[in-house]
This record gives structure tokens, sequence and C-alpha cells, in this order.
């Protein structure tokens, strides 16, 4: 479940903070003067966006996302967005395990 702390709160409640977020619990998103500026994962989440921000990972996503549209010039444009929707989840899937 993702939350929101001021980053005055979360001084005073960083022990609990962490603990939440280390244990799958909570991701936080924190804020200065009401705008987001940080937000605290664990590190499964981490590890994945560092893995979907690799350049081969951004080009075969695109190199996917090309060929589902030459394959299916004729689908709807919402069946194409469940079929990304499909595979960018095969693909966090894969990551995970």
């Amino acid at each position: 479940m993702q939350r929101t702390i001021s980053a005055t709160n979360l001084r005073t409640r960083i022990k609990r903070v962490i603990n939440e977020v280390g244990y799958g619990q909570n991701q936080y998103v924190i804020e200065k003067f009401g705008e987001p500026t940080a937000a605290i994962i664990n590190m499964d989440d981490y590890a994945l966006l560092q893995a979907i921000q690799q350049p081969e990972v951004i080009n075969s996503f695109a190199d996917v996302l090309d060929n589902i549209r030459l394959r299916n010039q004729d689908i709807d444009l919402d069946e194409i967005n469940g079929l990304v929707e499909e595979a960018r989840s095969a693909f966090y899937e894969s990551q995970l395990n």
C-alpha cells in the first residue's frame, strides 16, 4: 500500500517507516510543503525499477510493442493496450522470479 508522509513526520517516525517498507507492507511518498519530493520503496521494488531502466530492456520493450502493432493493425486500440499490459505484467513477473 502506498502512503504519504510529510518530511517533518518522517523525521519522528523513521524507524517505523523503514520497518514497514522493509517488510513490504507499505511504500511512502514524502512531501515537502504538500508537494511529493521523494519515495521510500523496498529493495525488491528498487531492483525491479533498476532493471526496467536499463537501455536494453527499454529497447526490447519498444521492439515488442512495435511487433504487436505490426501484427495486429486491425485490432482496436483498447485491445492493443490490453496486450501491452499483459506483456508488461509478464515482464514484471519474470523479474521477480
